[in-house]
């Protein structure tokens, strides 16, 4: 295995009789900030609840920092934060204990200096109850909790859940800030493609319990290609038959908005020879267009179902 932060290598994991994880691999490196995305129920949760070491794997390598997570020390532990979007604390705990909780546990590795400036930051008043905080402050809390240690990792799972998209937008702006000025390793875990755009230099799409396309932003935009072809009238099987026959073609369908002699074919491992290949079949009559897919794109052809497929 790699010396990535977080590697994980065909994870497996049921509940019951439903296999929520189908052979996951995720592979972190350090310093970056990897997006995995996912829909509601893909197993995006569970993947980094394992990797934490929160939740045991029923098969597959995981390896965080250099440790299996079920095998994760005290020191290991205190070198990472795992914020989730649910405040366990009871409602009727002061904010000013509930810091002064955090602080001795996370003993030596607690920055109080910060803690101050990030509490001054995010406007969180320490003399409130955690039950009185709208949804938003709630969320500012339990990220100033997890950075005050500055962990190394810090693993963000669905963290603007349920926000107004308000308090969410001004979450993702203060990530943003802190991202930058930190450069710690960061996973964020969500289905909202527009709050992680910005925030992430590498995306994981996670489908069906398995991670189906991961990479840099630029290297997803780059393996991924529409191309627009025109086909003569009955001449669409061989260009039908290609998603099963060329490896690289994702799908070809009709495009609702334009003439009915022309298809569109989806590459998501797009080259120059793939493409010559794809205009040369029997039945297509020119090449119309070829271009780079946008990320939005992207993630809704490949989170989208059979029956929801998105003509952009």
């Amino acid at each position: 295995m790699s010396d990535a932060v977080i590697d994980m290598r065909g994870v497996t994991r049921w509940f019951g009789r439903e296999e929520v994880l189908a052979g996951a691999d995720l592979t972190v490196e350090r310093g970056s900030v990897t997006a995995l995305l996912g829909r509601n129920g893909c197993g995006k949760s569970t993947l980094l609840r394992i990797a934490v070491g929160l939740l045991g794997r029923h098969g597959g390598e995981a390896r965080v920092l250099g440790v299996d997570p079920e095998a994760l020390g005290v020191g290991e532990r205190l070198r990472m934060a795992y914020v989730n979007d649910v405040t366990a604390t009871p409602g009727r705990t002061r904010i000013r204990d509930e810091i002064e909780l955090h602080a001795r546990l996370r003993g030596d590795r607690w920055d109080d200096g910060h803690a101050k400036e990030l509490l001054e930051r995010f406007e969180v008043p320490l003399d409130k109850r955690i039950g009185a905080l709208s949804k938003g402050q709630q969320a500012r809390l339990r990220l100033v909790l997890a950075l005050a240690s500055r962990p190394e990792l810090l693993v963000l799972d669905e963290p603007a859940l349920g926000l107004d998209l308000f308090a969410r937008h001004e979450l993702m702006e203060l990530l943003i800030d802190l991202v930058q000025e930190e450069g710690r390793t960061v996973v964020i875990a969500s289905h909202l493609i527009d709050d992680v755009e910005r925030i992430a230099d590498r995306l994981a799409f996670i489908r069906e319990g398995r991670v189906t396309h991961a990479g840099t932003l630029d290297e997803l935009r780059d393996r991924f290609r529409r191309v627009r072809v025109s086909v003569e009238a009955g001449g669409s099987a061989a260009l039908d038959r290609a998603p099963s026959e060329l490896i690289g073609v994702r799908q070809v369908k009709t495009d609702r908005a334009a003439p009915p002699d022309e298809r569109v074919a989806i590459l998501d491992d797009a080259t120059d020879e793939l493409i010559a290949r794809l205009v040369d079949l029997p039945g297509v009559t020119r090449k119309i267009e070829v271009r780079r897919m946008t990320i939005r794109e992207i993630y809704l052809e490949v989170l989208a179902g059979k029956e929801e497929e998105v003509t952009s």
